[in-house]
């Protein structure tokens, strides 16, 4: 977008995005403008997937939001961020995921499954598959194209902590325990990335995958970005700039930054673990302080009680009725003291995750 244009507004800039200089690209509203060109989406998937030369990406066509559904014999759905081909016959699914979950691993297997499939629905379709003799392609009837799932994540990569780049194939077990390891298909790749653990400066930073990167982490930080004498990233930084963005993008994104499906995931999965934990330690603790304070107070008993009406008896009366009695207080406490200490555990562990105190406490409050 020309700076130079104004843009017409009927709405004043929501109180979000004022003193921002660039919406925040991690949010859907603004990553689909940031790689809103074929020539960004272009430049990433260069940079990200190796290639130079001869090899880069000469033709490309890209959708977002693309709906994928089987039947599989129930009806299943996904809606990939981006489904991008190349004119080499590369399939590809780049997500923008803000926000772990406990089931992060198989939603990528799963929307990587339907790639597969929707790659080998549209190669099958092509002009140059159905040109083959019948024989031909009958021949290549298990043939599968390249698929390259891209997750750009805003946390920690899983088995790859502190890394900003990490990348999965299929190896077989034999040759990983000999250490000669090499993918069983160069068709099949997993790409992930992430966010917050790139921290290089501006200085550092080298090639277009980490160019790319930088933006996507520090265009929320609220100042300028360089465009590292990119006209393509000058371009992109424009279309996301606040000042440029009309009422519908802003609205958009303010919108995307509230709602609260995504964390609904991460408060289900923390309520499960806190009170697992929590109850798991309470009771613990509960059986731990009720047998020592049934006996204490048992023997204390028992003794007074002896005196009177016998050693004897009054040890096996008084240790019966102590135990009983710090069971039940021990076992009480300690459930307190374990729902207090899940609740804990759950607020640190939504913190780690970027979930903002106002959310927390009425997570909390709903316990």
């Amino acid at each position: 977008m020309n700076r130079n244009c104004a843009v017409i507004r009927k709405k004043p800039i929501p109180e979000a995005f004022r003193g921002k200089v660039y919406l925040d690209p991690t949010y859907d509203p603004a990553f689909k403008e940031l790689f809103a060109s074929k020539d960004a989406l272009k430049d990433f998937l260069d940079g990200v997937l190796g290639l130079d030369g001869n090899d880069k990406i000469k033709d490309l066509r890209f959708r977002f939001e693309e709906p994928v559904e089987f039947r599989v014999p129930q009806r299943k759905k996904v809606i990939f961020d981006i489904f991008a081909t190349t004119g080499s016959g590369r399939f590809l699914n780049i997500e923008m995921q803000r926000v772990e979950h406990d089931f992060f691993i198989d939603r990528a297997i799963l929307y990587k499954a339907f790639l597969v499939i929707k790659g080998r629905k549209e190669m099958e379709e092509s002009p140059e598959f159905k040109a083959l003799p019948g024989k031909e392609q009958k021949k290549c009837r298990y043939q599968l194209p390249e698929t390259v799932s891209i997750w750009i994540c805003d946390f920690d990569l899983p088995y790859a902590t502190g890394e900003y780049l990490d990348e999965w194939a299929l190896y077989s077990r034999h040759s990983v325990d000999n250490g000669s390891a090499v993918p069983l298909s160069e068709k099949n790749r997993y790409i992930f990335l992430s966010v917050p653990n790139f921290t290089k400066s501006a200085d550092e930073v080298n090639g277009a995958a980490e160019m790319w990167l930088y933006l996507l982490n520090h265009a929320r930080d609220g100042g300028e970005l360089p465009a590292f004498g990119s006209g393509i990233v000058e371009e992109a930084l424009e279309r996301i700039r606040v000042e440029n963005a009309a009422d519908e993008l802003l609205s958009d994104q303010e919108k995307d930054m509230s709602l609260k499906e995504d964390y609904q995931i991460v408060l289900a999965s923390a309520t499960i673990r806190a009170q697992e934990e929590g109850l798991a330690k309470g009771l613990a603790e509960g059986r731990e302080k009720g047998l020592a304070e049934g006996l204490a107070e048992g023997r204390e008993k028992g003794l007074a009680e002896g005196r009177e009406k016998g050693l004897a008896e009054g040890r096996e009366k008084g240790l019966a009725e102590g135990r009983e009695k710090g069971l039940a207080e021990g076992r009480a406490e300690g459930r307190a003291e374990g729902r207090a200490e899940g609740q804990r555990q759950m607020a640190d562990f939504l913190r780690s995750k970027g979930v903002s105190e106002e959310l927390i406490a009425e997570a909390l409050d709903q316990k």
